[in-house]
């Protein structure tokens, strides 16, 4: 990279992500629909498997709620099934949506890559198990730096509130300002940890290989540009899909709402029928909504490395 520190932009990244997200969500719906569906296999089984094992292990004999969820976690085969869906499901999750994830992040990078033009796109390799390992780490890095600044946070607030009791008047001012002005360095500093290393993920993704340094080094300098731009980014995005969501969804509210006042009520099997048939004309809406959210949020952190990576017209993608 040299020796002088390169420097992203601050609202070309966020416009970029949003922008990729709409342009590309028929590549990212044809290459996400197997593993998503896989996944939703994998929690419906495992449910499935825990309900039986909740069905077989519950205490019908009892009307007390806590008794009966002592009764569950009493039998052996819910307590593992409980622990299995809740610890290593989402480690299988992200395993198989690894590959969506890679592809995503390579498109949002290089504008002339593109997936395999396959009807069941499901690559599973060392790419996608880097990545798969570099996710984990790097989430297992922003949960302990989380709880550790918790820890902090609540310490501070607390010496603070116990100090500002011993006092009265402008006195107590002067013991609860820094509190939280420490309180919120505190915060500034987890971010500060989480931003630096962002490029990591689509340093897997892109160079095939795990590398938390060059992605703290690559980031020198732009603390404060990634703060302002990734705050632009969640604002925007939250606002393109509530936006969508009121689109979708606010219709399917207004026919509801027809369908009572029309007589049909909100039970029976016609209105059954008109809601099941209702909700089967939103699922392509979900998962159009679920995959623009994906790719968006792949995107944003390729084009900050796409920027910081200085790759020239290489990285262009407008």
């Amino acid at each position: 990279m040299g020796s002088s520190i390169m420097k992203t932009p601050i609202m070309r990244p966020p416009l970029e992500a949003v922008l990729f997200g709409f342009e590309r969500i028929g590549m990212v719906i044809r290459i996400a629909w197997l593993p998503i569906a896989i996944v939703i296999l994998l929690y419906g089984g495992s449910l499935a498997l825990l309900a039986g094992a909740g069905m077989s292990a519950a205490d019908f004999s009892t009307s007390d709620p806590e008794e009966a969820i002592e009764a569950l976690f009493e039998n052996s085969g819910f307590l593992a099934g409980y622990i299995v869906l809740c610890t290593f499901m989402p480690l299988v999750v992200m395993l198989v949506l690894s590959c969506v994830y890679v592809a995503v992040t390579r498109a949002a990078t290089f504008a002339y890559f593109e997936p395999p033009s396959l009807p069941f796109y499901f690559a599973l390799g060392p790419r996608e198990l880097r990545y798969f390992v570099t996710q984990f780490l790097y989430g297992l890095l922003i949960a302990v730096t989380g709880v550790i600044m918790f820890v902090f946070v609540a310490g501070a607030i607390g010496l603070t509130a116990v100090a500002s009791e011993a006092v009265d008047g402008q006195a107590k001012a002067l013991i609860i300002a820094p509190g939280a002005l420490l309180a919120i360095w505190i915060f500034i500093v987890w971010l500060w940890v989480v931003l630096r290393l962002l490029p990591v993920l689509p340093i897997a993704a892109v160079e095939n290989r795990i590398s938390f340094g060059d992605a703290w080094a690559m980031t020198k300098g732009n603390f404060w540009r990634l703060l302002v731009s990734g705050a632009l980014f969640l604002s925007i995005l939250q606002g393109v899909v509530f936006i969508l969501f009121i689109l979708f969804f606010i219709p399917a509210a207004i026919v509801i709402a027809l369908l009572a006042v029309a007589g049909f009520g909100v039970i029976g099997p016609a209105a059954f029928i008109l809601f099941a048939f209702l909700a089967l004309l939103l699922i392509p809406a979900i998962i159009a909504l679920a995959s623009f959210t994906l790719a968006a949020e792949a995107a944003f952190p390729a084009r900050i490395y796409a920027y910081l990576s200085d790759c020239g017209d290489d990285c262009r993608i407008y």
